[in-house]
């Protein structure tokens, strides 16, 4: 892989790294400003368990491919998604 690329795409996955605790962050201020317990409990079940896991699916997905792209074997493994 290009070297170029390489570094282009590592600085993407970063900045979806950064954009996925951004959101993470967002979501949970959200939840807390609910004024009853009752409304942060319904946010928290509604809306932020969804959210979090999603995000933090994705952010577990872009170290494994942002480690995979830096590897030794990293063409092949990125070849054989």
């Amino acid at each position: 892989m290009n070297p170029l690329a390489q570094f282009g795409l590592s600085l993407l996955l970063l900045l979806l790294c950064v954009g996925g605790v951004l959101v993470l962050a967002l979501v949970l201020a959200w939840q807390e400003r609910a004024a009853a317990p009752d409304v942060r409990r319904q946010r928290l079940l509604c809306l932020v368990l969804p959210v979090a896991s999603a995000v933090l699916a994705l952010m577990l997905g872009a170290v494994f491919l942002l480690m995979a792209i830096w590897s030794p074997q990293g063409p092949d493994i990125l070849a054989s998604l």
